[in-house]
């Protein structure tokens, strides 16, 4: 509006748009107040979830502390129960070495045995026979042969 507008309007209609103006910036000021309010409690709430946050971000931190510390003790152990485990299997394979040369020698032996065995069990037969043949005591030799 104009001056010369203003001008021509009566003093009642002047002060009815006073008090309608008031009234206006009356309900915007209890708007402005109740938006005040509520930034109030956004911001309080935004505090409340940045403290969250922040506090979540310590424990997240101390856990990963936590976990890098039983990752290092574990790849230790790991280690550990390799060299164990390598050590072992060497060892085994010393003893499964021993093992077959043990072996070896014992089917040589037990070879060796057995072809004194047949010798001793030829040389005991020709010995039979010459006494036999000589006449020599036949019949205490029967009775000796069944012994052996």
């Amino acid at each position: 509006m104009t001056s010369k507008e203003l001008r021509r309007l009566r003093r009642h209609d002047l002060l009815q748009m006073l008090v309608e103006q008031s009234r206006e910036v009356a309900a915007l000021q209890t708007e402005l107040g109740e938006k005040k309010a509520e930034l109030t409690q956004y911001e309080a709430g935004y505090e409340r979830l940045k403290e969250k946050l922040n506090g979540k971000d310590a424990l997240l931190e101390k856990l990963k502390k936590r976990l890098d510390e039983k990752d290092r003790v574990l790849e230790e152990e790991t280690t550990a129960l390799q060299e164990g485990y390598d050590h072992l299997k060497e060892k085994l394979n010393e003893k499964d070495a021993l093992l077959e040369r043990l072996k070896g020698k014992l089917d040589e032996k037990d070879h060796k045995i057995q072809s004194l065995k047949e010798e001793a069990a030829q040389l005991r037969a020709i010995k039979w026979n010459e006494l036999e043949e000589s006449g020599f005591m036949t019949e205490g030799l029967s009775k000796l042969r069944q012994y052996f």
